[in-house]
């Protein structure tokens, strides 16, 4: 048999009438998955099945009755563990009947593969409506593993999936995204279906795909790019800000949405590349850095996954780790000063507080990464605040200009200066993060300042 390659969406339905529905929207791949019903009333599912399939140029599987499955001419059969007691393997064999087969832990792997499984179904993903299940959920890590274990052979992911939950598993290393109460209790389930087909249209015809930058990457693309106009210069640092990750990851990869970023790091420190270095990413927005007012073409920018300030916890370190290894690559490569290792509220701190003042800095700069001051520095100069002004006011503003951020010098502490001055204690003085320019701010600022013109 010639090596089989899936479509990235697998449909699933509990009658033939479904497809008569389903099937003019696209779908390319199917399985009718029917319980309880009479010998004559499976056969005639089957064939109904098999013709509607035929019609639309879609791939059908057949669940379990794989007696009925060769009878009615089929070419394609999903088992279970259970049914592989039971199944004639030979004789589907000479049938040119392909097998795909369910697992859900290691000797279930090894089952499959012993009987030369023509795709390996892993699950549940998530928790999973369908059915109770005996097994835990397997999440998006046991993906990779599983793909590195079988190779060639086709991994389908199969368990509680949405159209944003299966860009995650596709980008964990699923070859097929598996559906079935997603689509079939939707409310438009037309509707849904053509999202799902949205969503996978990336790894069914290779738009977008491209060699990774940084080696330890995993390629998810993004259509959201543009022409890089500016050499790169920095290195943006970002949350996602929303409660999971495959929202996040949707979203970026959403045509739709006109935003993305080079990379995306998972809390478990996996690294997706979704837009490649030499094109500009679409994660600065309006924003500014030492003259510099088009930041998405000048910079690199790095999403990780966080919910952010609506849940202000601290980054895992597995995490943290994965990125400092992927910002140190990169500074490396495009000759990135520690200083233009930035936050996205550094060049843009009167729309953005990410990557958050519970992002820990010196973790990255003891990996090699950024800059950092030391932190209770001693009460040095009086704090001055907003409605303060003068000629402290107007030196604080030179020297946050001279480190590069947007600040009219103006020798008024005003509400612009206070967000400048936020930013900055988010990256640099996280212990206090209030706006007012107190002593440890102004030596810290100071500080950076001195460094940056001794490096220059």
């Amino acid at each position: 048999m010639t090596a089989l390659r899936l479509d990235p969406f697998y449909l699933i339905v509990d009658d033939a009438d479904w497809l008569s529905r389903l099937l003019p929207q696209g779908v390319r791949l199917v399985q009718l998955r029917v319980k309880d019903r009479a010998e004559s009333e499976l056969r005639a599912q089957i064939t109904m099945a098999r013709g509607l399939c035929a019609r639309h140029g879609a791939q059908l599987v057949v669940n379990d009755y794989w007696r009925l499955a060769m009878d009615e001419g089929c070419d394609f059969v999903h088992l279970g563990q259970g049914d592989l007691d039971s199944a004639d393997i030979p004789a589907l064999r000479r049938a040119g009947v392909r097998i795909g087969v369910s697992t859900h832990d290691q000797a279930e792997l090894d089952r499959a593969l012993s009987v030369g499984a023509d795709y390996v179904a892993l699950g549940p993903i998530y928790p999973t409506l369908l059915k109770q299940m005996a097994f835990a959920p397997q999440g998006l890590a046991r993906i990779g593993v599983w793909k590195a274990a079988i190779g060639e052979t086709p991994l389908v992911a199969i368990g509680g999936l949405t159209p944003e939950r299966a860009v995650a598993a596709l980008a964990a290393g699923a070859d097929s995204a598996c559906v079935v109460t997603d689509i079939l209790r939707s409310a438009d389930p037309e509707a849904r279906t053509r999202e799902w087909i949205e969503a996978t249209q990336p790894w069914r015809d290779g738009a977008g795909f491209f060699e990774p930058d940084y080696a330890g990457a995993r390629v998810c693309p993004s259509p959201n790019h543009g022409e890089r106009l500016r050499p790169i210069s920095s290195l943006i640092l970002h949350y996602t800000g929303m409660p999971t990750s495959e929202s996040a990851l949707a979203l970026l990869c959403n045509p739709r949405s006109k935003v993305s970023a080079h990379y995306f790091v998972e809390e478990d420190g996996r690294v997706l590349q979704l837009v490649p270095e030499s094109r500009c990413g679409w994660h600065a927005g309006i924003s500014f850095w030492a003259g510099e007012t088009d930041m998405n073409s000048a910079s690199i920018g790095i999403e990780i996954v966080h919910p952010g300030y609506l849940d202000p916890r601290p980054y895992p370190m597995v995490q943290i780790e994965a990125t400092a290894a992927l910002a140190k690559d990169i500074c490396r490569r495009h000759a990135i000063p520690p200083e233009r290792v930035l936050a996205h509220s550094d060049i843009a701190p009167s729309r953005k507080r990410d990557p958050g003042e519970f992002f820990p800095w010196e973790e990255l700069a003891r990996r090699g990464v950024g800059r950092v001051v030391e932190e209770n520095l001693g009460p040095g100069a009086t704090t001055i605040a907003l409605g303060d002004e003068g000629a402290k006011v107007a030196s604080l503003q030179r020297d946050l200009a001279a480190y590069g951020y947007g600040v009219e010098q103006t020798g008024v502490y005003d509400a612009q200066t206070v967000r400048v001055v936020e930013a900055f204690q988010r990256h640099f003085r996280r212990t206090r993060v209030d706006g007012r320019a107190d002593g440890e701010t102004r030596v810290a600022l100071a500080r950076l300042v001195a460094a940056l013109g001794e490096r220059v």
